[in-house]
């Protein structure tokens, strides 16, 4: 009865860190997906308007046409839409192997089969890595080896 439960706690534990760490990089993502949308549509906007005050030669069809594709270019949402995909795929990927370890030794004890010694080594090493982040976070550790 202990072996079980104590299976079931280090089971709960990794789906734990699986599920903080999914939660992480999803958070990340969204905050880059916001930002590199908004950059991605002022790049695409200083492009649309030098393209469109660009005249290769005088032609009133020609500074119609370019206009018009001035005015379709900035009501595209096309531009946003690429840049927000692109910085949430790139923040999710970041924010992943930034927390690639605790990440692993979660999904170690949360995918090994219960009781092996796989799961026991990934169960060791997240406590001492959660030890490990709960010391730096309180001692300022990672601030003062920044500064040096």
């Amino acid at each position: 009865m202990a072996i079980a439960l104590k299976n079931i706690l280090i089971k709960t534990a990794g789906a734990g860190g699986v599920g903080l760490g999914v939660y992480d990089a999803h958070a990340r993502g969204r905050r880059d997906s916001i930002r590199h949308g908004k950059i991605q549509m002022a790049d695409s906007t200083l492009d649309a308007w030098l393209d469109a005050n660009r005249m290769t030669k005088e032609s009133d069809v020609e500074n119609f046409m370019k206009r018009g594709a001035f005015k379709w270019r900035l009501d595209s949402p096309l531009a946003k839409l690429w840049g927000n995909i692109k910085g949430y795929v790139s923040g999710f990927f970041a924010s992943v192997a930034d927390n690639v370890v605790p990440i692993g030794l979660s999904a170690g004890t949360f995918i090994a089969k219960g009781g092996s010694w796989f799961q026991k080594l990934s169960a060791g090493g997240l406590g001492i890595y959660a030890i490990y982040a709960i010391i730096k976070s309180f001692t300022g550790f990672e601030r003062h080896n920044k500064m040096n």
